[in-house]
Protein backbone atom coordinates (compact mmCIF):
# COMPACT_ATOMS: atom_id res chain seq x y z
CA UNK A 1 0.00 0.00 0.00
CA UNK A 2 2.86 2.33 0.84
CA UNK A 3 4.55 1.56 -2.44
CA UNK A 4 1.30 2.27 -4.23
CA UNK A 5 0.90 5.66 -2.53
CA UNK A 6 4.48 6.64 -3.20
CA UNK A 7 4.12 5.82 -6.88
CA UNK A 8 0.92 7.84 -7.04
CA UNK A 9 2.66 10.76 -5.49
CA UNK A 10 5.43 10.51 -7.99
CA UNK A 11 2.91 10.45 -10.82
CA UNK A 12 1.14 13.50 -9.45
CA UNK A 13 4.42 15.37 -9.14
CA UNK A 14 5.39 14.54 -12.70
CA UNK A 15 1.99 15.64 -13.91
CA UNK A 16 2.32 18.91 -12.03
CA UNK A 17 5.74 19.50 -13.55
CA UNK A 18 4.37 18.85 -17.03
CA UNK A 19 1.55 21.31 -16.39
CA UNK A 20 4.06 23.88 -15.27
CA UNK A 21 6.17 23.37 -18.40
CA UNK A 22 3.10 23.49 -20.61
CA UNK A 23 1.81 26.63 -18.96
CA UNK A 24 5.20 28.26 -19.33
CA UNK A 25 5.31 27.37 -23.02
CA UNK A 26 1.78 28.63 -23.58
CA UNK A 27 2.56 31.81 -21.71
CA UNK A 28 5.70 32.37 -23.74
CA UNK A 29 3.84 31.60 -26.94
CA UNK A 30 1.18 34.17 -26.05
CA UNK A 31 3.84 36.76 -25.29
CA UNK A 32 5.57 36.04 -28.57
CA UNK A 33 2.39 36.25 -30.56
CA UNK A 34 1.97 39.90 -29.62
CA UNK A 35 5.30 40.92 -31.30
CA UNK A 36 5.80 40.28 -35.01
CA UNK A 37 9.28 41.18 -36.28
CA UNK A 38 10.37 41.58 -39.90
CA UNK A 39 14.11 41.04 -40.44
CA UNK A 40 16.26 39.52 -43.22
CA UNK A 41 16.78 35.79 -42.90
CA UNK A 42 20.57 35.98 -43.22
CA UNK A 43 23.12 38.79 -42.89
CA UNK A 44 26.87 38.60 -43.53
CA UNK A 45 29.63 40.76 -42.15
CA UNK A 46 33.38 40.75 -41.59
CA UNK A 47 35.34 40.41 -38.39
CA UNK A 48 36.46 43.85 -37.27
CA UNK A 49 33.57 45.62 -38.96
CA UNK A 50 29.98 46.40 -37.98
CA UNK A 51 26.60 45.18 -39.17
CA UNK A 52 23.35 46.99 -39.83
CA UNK A 53 20.24 44.89 -39.05
CA UNK A 54 17.13 46.27 -40.79
CA UNK A 55 14.17 45.63 -38.49
CA UNK A 56 10.46 46.52 -38.35
CA UNK A 57 7.89 45.22 -35.87
CA UNK A 58 4.22 45.22 -34.90
CA UNK A 59 2.99 44.87 -31.32
CA UNK A 60 -0.50 44.07 -30.04
CA UNK A 61 -2.66 46.72 -28.40
CA UNK A 62 -2.44 44.90 -25.09
CA UNK A 63 1.32 45.45 -25.01
CA UNK A 64 1.33 48.87 -26.65
CA UNK A 65 1.96 50.56 -23.32
CA UNK A 66 5.42 48.91 -23.18
CA UNK A 67 6.67 51.38 -25.76
CA UNK A 68 5.58 54.32 -23.61
CA UNK A 69 7.67 53.27 -20.62
CA UNK A 70 11.13 53.63 -22.20
CA UNK A 71 11.70 49.88 -22.55
CA UNK A 72 15.04 48.18 -22.92
CA UNK A 73 15.63 46.78 -26.39
CA UNK A 74 17.95 43.81 -26.80
CA UNK A 75 18.74 41.04 -29.23
CA UNK A 76 18.53 37.58 -27.68
CA UNK A 77 20.97 35.17 -29.25
CA UNK A 78 21.04 31.43 -29.67
CA UNK A 79 17.74 30.27 -28.10
CA UNK A 80 14.19 31.48 -28.33
CA UNK A 81 12.95 29.86 -25.10
CA UNK A 82 14.58 30.94 -21.83
CA UNK A 83 13.17 27.71 -20.34
CA UNK A 84 15.68 25.68 -22.33
CA UNK A 85 18.72 27.82 -21.45
CA UNK A 86 21.16 26.06 -19.16
CA UNK A 87 23.54 27.93 -16.93
CA UNK A 88 26.53 26.94 -19.03
CA UNK A 89 24.81 27.95 -22.25
CA UNK A 90 23.83 31.36 -20.95
CA UNK A 91 27.24 32.18 -19.44
CA UNK A 92 29.16 31.08 -22.55
CA UNK A 93 27.05 33.23 -24.85
CA UNK A 94 26.91 36.28 -22.60
CA UNK A 95 30.69 36.41 -22.59
CA UNK A 96 30.64 36.75 -26.39
CA UNK A 97 27.77 39.16 -26.87
CA UNK A 98 28.55 41.98 -29.34
CA UNK A 99 27.89 45.67 -28.75
CA UNK A 100 24.31 46.40 -29.86
CA UNK A 101 22.77 49.77 -30.67
CA UNK A 102 19.20 50.45 -31.81
CA UNK A 103 19.20 53.28 -34.36
CA UNK A 104 15.54 53.01 -35.38
CA UNK A 105 12.62 54.90 -33.85
CA UNK A 106 10.62 52.46 -31.69
CA UNK A 107 7.58 54.77 -31.69
CA UNK A 108 7.48 54.28 -35.46
CA UNK A 109 7.86 50.51 -35.03
CA UNK A 110 11.42 50.65 -36.38
CA UNK A 111 13.84 48.38 -34.54
CA UNK A 112 16.82 48.76 -36.94
CA UNK A 113 20.02 48.08 -35.01
CA UNK A 114 23.79 48.10 -35.44
CA UNK A 115 26.17 45.43 -34.12
CA UNK A 116 29.71 46.66 -33.54
CA UNK A 117 33.13 45.09 -32.89
CA UNK A 118 32.13 41.87 -34.53
CA UNK A 119 34.23 38.72 -34.43
CA UNK A 120 33.68 35.28 -35.86
CA UNK A 121 32.43 34.20 -32.38
CA UNK A 122 29.33 36.34 -32.91
CA UNK A 123 27.94 34.14 -35.68
CA UNK A 124 24.56 32.94 -34.38
CA UNK A 125 20.76 33.39 -34.48
CA UNK A 126 19.36 36.58 -32.96
CA UNK A 127 15.82 37.44 -31.82
CA UNK A 128 14.54 40.95 -31.16
CA UNK A 129 13.16 41.51 -27.62
CA UNK A 130 11.48 44.44 -25.86
CA UNK A 131 11.77 44.35 -22.09
CA UNK A 132 9.87 46.60 -19.65
CA UNK A 133 9.86 46.60 -15.84
CA UNK A 134 7.06 44.11 -15.38
CA UNK A 135 6.83 42.40 -18.77
CA UNK A 136 8.68 41.73 -21.95
CA UNK A 137 8.00 40.38 -25.42
CA UNK A 138 10.28 38.60 -27.91
CA UNK A 139 9.83 38.29 -31.66
CA UNK A 140 9.47 34.83 -33.16
CA UNK A 141 11.50 35.56 -36.28
CA UNK A 142 15.27 35.25 -36.02
CA UNK A 143 18.02 36.72 -38.18
CA UNK A 144 20.98 34.44 -38.82
CA UNK A 145 24.23 36.43 -38.71
CA UNK A 146 27.45 35.10 -40.25
CA UNK A 147 30.73 36.81 -39.38
CA UNK A 148 33.76 35.72 -41.42
CA UNK A 149 37.42 36.65 -41.57
CA UNK A 150 37.34 37.32 -45.32
CA UNK A 151 35.19 39.24 -47.77
CA UNK A 152 33.10 37.62 -50.48
CA UNK A 153 34.02 38.40 -54.07
CA UNK A 154 32.04 41.14 -55.84
CA UNK A 155 29.01 40.47 -57.99
CA UNK A 156 29.67 41.60 -61.56
CA UNK A 157 27.01 42.27 -64.20
CA UNK A 158 28.21 42.37 -67.82
CA UNK A 159 25.70 43.04 -70.60
CA UNK A 160 26.12 42.04 -74.23
CA UNK A 161 29.14 43.91 -75.59
CA UNK A 162 29.08 45.05 -79.22
CA UNK A 163 31.71 47.11 -80.97
CA UNK A 164 30.82 50.80 -81.03
CA UNK A 165 27.80 50.53 -78.65
CA UNK A 166 28.11 52.27 -75.27
CA UNK A 167 27.60 49.94 -72.28
CA UNK A 168 27.89 49.81 -68.48
CA UNK A 169 29.79 47.20 -66.48
CA UNK A 170 28.42 47.03 -62.92
CA UNK A 171 30.34 45.67 -59.93
CA UNK A 172 28.37 45.40 -56.67
CA UNK A 173 29.51 44.51 -53.15
CA UNK A 174 27.52 44.45 -49.89
CA UNK A 175 27.90 47.36 -47.46
CA UNK A 176 27.00 45.76 -44.11
CA UNK A 177 28.50 48.67 -42.17
CA UNK A 178 27.11 52.00 -43.48
CA UNK A 179 29.59 54.05 -41.43
CA UNK A 180 32.49 52.31 -43.20
CA UNK A 181 31.34 51.61 -46.76
CA UNK A 182 33.67 49.77 -49.16
CA UNK A 183 35.48 51.52 -51.98
CA UNK A 184 34.79 49.82 -55.32
CA UNK A 185 36.57 50.49 -58.62
CA UNK A 186 37.51 48.96 -62.00
CA UNK A 187 41.04 48.34 -63.31
CA UNK A 188 41.78 49.10 -66.05
CA UNK A 189 39.11 51.68 -66.76
CA UNK A 190 39.25 50.98 -70.56
CA UNK A 191 39.26 54.69 -71.30
CA UNK A 192 35.81 55.13 -69.76
CA UNK A 193 34.31 56.70 -66.63
CA UNK A 194 33.80 54.93 -63.28
CA UNK A 195 30.93 56.05 -61.02
CA UNK A 196 30.35 54.74 -57.49
CA UNK A 197 26.82 54.57 -56.04
CA UNK A 198 25.18 53.35 -52.82
CA UNK A 199 21.94 51.36 -53.11
CA UNK A 200 19.23 50.51 -50.60
CA UNK A 201 18.12 46.94 -51.18
CA UNK A 202 14.58 45.61 -50.82
CA UNK A 203 15.35 43.94 -47.46
CA UNK A 204 16.75 47.18 -46.02
CA UNK A 205 20.43 46.33 -46.42
CA UNK A 206 22.83 48.48 -48.41
CA UNK A 207 25.31 47.82 -51.20
CA UNK A 208 27.88 49.83 -53.16
CA UNK A 209 28.27 49.61 -56.93
CA UNK A 210 30.98 50.79 -59.31
CA UNK A 211 29.65 51.46 -62.82
CA UNK A 212 32.13 51.49 -65.69
CA UNK A 213 30.80 53.31 -68.76
CA UNK A 214 32.80 52.78 -71.98
CA UNK A 215 32.52 52.02 -75.70
CA UNK A 216 33.80 48.52 -76.57
CA UNK A 217 36.04 47.90 -79.56
CA UNK A 218 37.66 44.87 -81.13
CA UNK A 219 40.79 45.61 -79.08
CA UNK A 220 38.81 44.99 -75.88
CA UNK A 221 37.88 41.45 -76.94
CA UNK A 222 39.22 38.79 -74.51
CA UNK A 223 40.70 41.54 -72.33
CA UNK A 224 40.80 40.88 -68.56
CA UNK A 225 39.16 43.55 -66.39
CA UNK A 226 39.36 43.45 -62.60
CA UNK A 227 36.74 44.74 -60.14
CA UNK A 228 38.39 45.59 -56.81
CA UNK A 229 36.66 46.42 -53.50
CA UNK A 230 38.46 47.75 -50.42
CA UNK A 231 36.71 47.20 -47.09
CA UNK A 232 37.85 49.42 -44.17
CA UNK A 233 37.73 47.98 -40.65
CA UNK A 234 37.26 49.49 -37.16
CA UNK A 235 40.37 47.79 -35.93
CA UNK A 236 43.93 48.79 -36.78
CA UNK A 237 44.42 46.00 -39.30
CA UNK A 238 44.88 46.66 -42.96
CA UNK A 239 41.71 46.94 -45.06
CA UNK A 240 40.40 43.75 -46.58
CA UNK A 241 40.44 43.37 -50.36
CA UNK A 242 38.20 41.40 -52.65
CA UNK A 243 38.22 41.25 -56.42
CA UNK A 244 36.76 39.49 -59.40
CA UNK A 245 38.28 39.16 -62.87
CA UNK A 246 36.07 39.35 -65.95
CA UNK A 247 37.13 38.39 -69.49
CA UNK A 248 35.34 40.63 -71.97
CA UNK A 249 33.52 39.10 -74.91
CA UNK A 250 33.07 41.82 -77.52
CA UNK A 251 30.96 41.06 -80.57
CA UNK A 252 32.21 42.66 -83.80
CA UNK A 253 31.62 42.22 -87.55
CA UNK A 254 34.03 40.24 -89.75
CA UNK A 255 37.43 41.82 -90.29
CA UNK A 256 40.42 40.95 -92.50
CA UNK A 257 38.53 38.47 -94.67
CA UNK A 258 40.79 36.67 -97.15
CA UNK A 259 41.04 33.54 -99.31
CA UNK A 260 43.98 31.18 -99.05
CA UNK A 261 45.18 29.16 -102.06
CA UNK A 262 48.48 27.35 -102.47
CA UNK A 263 50.17 26.66 -105.82
CA UNK A 264 49.07 26.88 -109.45
CA UNK A 265 45.82 25.42 -110.75
CA UNK A 266 46.19 22.77 -113.42
CA UNK A 267 43.56 20.95 -115.36
CA UNK A 268 42.22 18.06 -113.27
CA UNK A 269 43.72 19.25 -109.97
CA UNK A 270 41.77 18.99 -106.72
CA UNK A 271 41.45 22.63 -105.62
CA UNK A 272 40.61 23.69 -102.06
CA UNK A 273 39.85 27.33 -101.24
CA UNK A 274 39.63 28.37 -97.59
CA UNK A 275 37.87 31.55 -96.46
CA UNK A 276 39.31 33.05 -93.27
CA UNK A 277 38.10 36.01 -91.26
CA UNK A 278 38.22 37.48 -87.77
CA UNK A 279 34.72 37.81 -86.35
CA UNK A 280 32.80 37.39 -83.10
CA UNK A 281 30.49 35.54 -83.14
CA UNK A 282 32.01 33.34 -85.86
CA UNK A 283 30.92 34.34 -89.34
CA UNK A 284 29.00 32.38 -91.96
CA UNK A 285 30.91 32.21 -95.27
CA UNK A 286 29.36 32.44 -98.74
CA UNK A 287 31.24 31.78 -101.97
CA UNK A 288 30.69 33.65 -105.24
CA UNK A 289 32.34 33.39 -108.67
CA UNK A 290 32.42 36.27 -111.10
CA UNK A 291 32.90 35.44 -114.78
CA UNK A 292 32.23 37.65 -117.80
CA UNK A 293 30.74 40.29 -115.50
CA UNK A 294 28.17 37.86 -114.04
CA UNK A 295 28.33 36.94 -110.32
CA UNK A 296 27.09 33.50 -109.25
CA UNK A 297 26.69 32.13 -105.70
CA UNK A 298 28.42 28.78 -105.33
CA UNK A 299 27.93 27.55 -101.75
CA UNK A 300 27.71 28.39 -98.04
CA UNK A 301 30.70 26.87 -96.31
CA UNK A 302 34.08 27.65 -94.81
CA UNK A 303 35.89 25.65 -97.51
CA UNK A 304 35.21 25.45 -101.26
CA UNK A 305 36.54 22.35 -103.08
CA UNK A 306 36.34 21.36 -106.76
CA UNK A 307 38.19 19.50 -109.51
CA UNK A 308 39.77 22.06 -111.81
CA UNK A 309 38.17 22.37 -115.25
CA UNK A 310 38.15 25.12 -117.82
CA UNK A 311 34.79 26.41 -116.58
CA UNK A 312 36.33 27.02 -113.15
CA UNK A 313 38.36 29.92 -114.54
CA UNK A 314 37.14 33.20 -113.02
CA UNK A 315 37.21 35.52 -110.00
CA UNK A 316 36.33 34.00 -106.63
CA UNK A 317 34.86 36.07 -103.77
CA UNK A 318 34.20 35.06 -100.16
CA UNK A 319 31.65 36.92 -98.01
CA UNK A 320 31.88 36.62 -94.21
CA UNK A 321 28.72 37.61 -92.30
CA UNK A 322 27.50 37.52 -88.69
CA UNK A 323 24.91 39.39 -86.61
CA UNK A 324 27.11 42.49 -86.46
CA UNK A 325 27.80 42.91 -90.18
CA UNK A 326 29.47 41.50 -93.28
CA UNK A 327 32.73 41.85 -95.21
CA UNK A 328 33.93 40.58 -98.60
CA UNK A 329 37.38 39.33 -99.40
CA UNK A 330 39.45 40.67 -102.28
CA UNK A 331 38.78 38.94 -105.61
CA UNK A 332 40.96 35.91 -106.30
CA UNK A 333 41.59 35.25 -110.01
CA UNK A 334 41.94 31.57 -110.86
CA UNK A 335 43.05 30.50 -114.34
CA UNK A 336 42.98 26.79 -115.05
CA UNK A 337 45.97 25.87 -117.22
CA UNK A 338 45.16 23.90 -120.41
CA UNK A 339 47.16 20.79 -119.52
CA UNK A 340 47.39 18.68 -116.44
CA UNK A 341 50.32 18.88 -114.12
CA UNK A 342 51.38 15.30 -114.97
CA UNK A 343 51.50 16.11 -118.68
CA UNK A 344 53.44 19.26 -117.94
CA UNK A 345 56.02 17.24 -116.02
CA UNK A 346 56.32 14.75 -118.89
CA UNK A 347 56.91 17.55 -121.40
CA UNK A 348 59.37 19.21 -119.09
CA UNK A 349 61.29 15.93 -118.68
CA UNK A 350 61.38 15.40 -122.47
CA UNK A 351 62.61 18.94 -123.09
CA UNK A 352 65.26 18.50 -120.44
CA UNK A 353 66.47 15.28 -122.10
CA UNK A 354 66.63 16.96 -125.53
CA UNK A 355 68.59 19.89 -124.16
CA UNK A 356 70.99 17.51 -122.44
CA UNK A 357 71.62 15.57 -125.69
CA UNK A 358 72.18 18.79 -127.63
CA UNK A 359 74.66 19.96 -125.03
CA UNK A 360 76.58 16.67 -125.20
CA UNK A 361 76.71 16.84 -129.03
CA UNK A 362 77.95 20.42 -129.00
CA UNK A 363 80.68 19.55 -126.55
CA UNK A 364 81.83 16.55 -128.64
CA UNK A 365 81.92 18.58 -131.88
CA UNK A 366 83.80 21.33 -130.18
CA UNK A 367 86.43 18.94 -128.89
CA UNK A 368 86.81 17.23 -132.28
CA UNK A 369 87.55 20.45 -134.16
CA UNK A 370 89.66 21.84 -131.38
CA UNK A 371 92.36 19.07 -131.38
CA UNK A 372 93.90 19.62 -135.01
CA UNK A 373 94.14 23.30 -134.38
CA UNK A 374 96.00 22.61 -131.22
CA UNK A 375 98.49 20.18 -133.01
CA UNK A 376 99.25 22.68 -135.81
CA UNK A 377 99.73 25.33 -133.29
CA UNK A 378 102.20 23.13 -131.43
CA UNK A 379 104.23 22.41 -134.66
CA UNK A 380 104.39 26.10 -135.51
CA UNK A 381 105.53 26.82 -132.04
CA UNK A 382 108.33 24.19 -132.40
CA UNK A 383 109.49 25.67 -135.74
CA UNK A 384 109.55 29.13 -134.36
CA UNK A 385 111.44 27.88 -131.39
CA UNK A 386 114.14 26.19 -133.55
CA UNK A 387 114.53 29.24 -135.74
CA UNK A 388 114.90 31.42 -132.73
CA UNK A 389 117.58 29.14 -131.33
CA UNK A 390 119.52 29.20 -134.63
CA UNK A 391 119.38 32.95 -134.80
CA UNK A 392 120.66 33.25 -131.29
CA UNK A 393 123.55 30.90 -132.04
CA UNK A 394 124.44 32.82 -135.21
CA UNK A 395 124.56 36.05 -133.33
CA UNK A 396 126.82 34.49 -130.77
CA UNK A 397 129.22 33.29 -133.46
CA UNK A 398 129.35 36.63 -135.26
CA UNK A 399 129.97 38.53 -132.12
CA UNK A 400 132.75 36.12 -131.01
CA UNK A 401 136.29 37.34 -132.05
CA UNK A 402 138.39 35.07 -134.26
CA UNK A 403 141.04 33.40 -132.14
CA UNK A 404 142.40 31.30 -134.97
CA UNK A 405 144.33 33.43 -137.32
CA UNK A 406 143.98 30.99 -140.13
CA UNK A 407 140.28 30.41 -139.94
CA UNK A 408 137.48 32.91 -139.23
CA UNK A 409 133.97 31.70 -139.19
CA UNK A 410 131.56 34.08 -140.81
CA UNK A 411 128.53 31.84 -140.65
CA UNK A 412 127.88 28.20 -139.78
CA UNK A 413 128.38 27.18 -143.44
CA UNK A 414 131.38 29.03 -144.78
CA UNK A 415 134.96 29.43 -143.60
CA UNK A 416 137.87 31.29 -145.19
CA UNK A 417 141.58 30.78 -144.91
CA UNK A 418 143.47 33.86 -143.82
CA UNK A 419 146.91 32.49 -144.45
CA UNK A 420 146.55 32.69 -148.26
CA UNK A 421 148.35 35.75 -149.42
CA UNK A 422 146.49 38.30 -151.50
CA UNK A 423 149.31 38.35 -153.98
CA UNK A 424 148.49 34.86 -155.15
CA UNK A 425 145.03 35.87 -155.96
CA UNK A 426 146.00 38.80 -158.02
CA UNK A 427 148.68 36.73 -159.68
CA UNK A 428 146.23 34.23 -160.85
CA UNK A 429 144.21 36.97 -162.36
Amino acid sequence: MKNYLSSSQMTLRMFAADLLVLSSILSAAWCLSVLNVSVPKTLNSTSGSCLLIPCLFNISKEKQNILDSSPEVTWRRGSLWSLYDTDGFTIAHRQKEPVMEVVGDLRKKNCTSVMRNLTSLHSDRYYFRIQAENSGVTGTTAVHINVSESVAEPNVTVPVLREGEEVNLTCTVPAPCPSHPPNVTWAPALGGDVTQRTHLNADGTQSVSAILNFVPSVHHHELKVNCVSIHPLHREDRPLLSHKVVILNVEYPPKETWISLTGLVWLGDNVTLTCQSKANPPAVHRWFMKRAGVEEELSISHVLSFTAAHENTGEYICEAQNLCGAMNSTNLQITVLGISFTAFLSILAALSLIFALLAIAIVMIYRRYKEPIRSETNQDQNIYANMSASAVKSEQLQSKPCEDKNTCTINPVYAFKHDLPDENIYANC
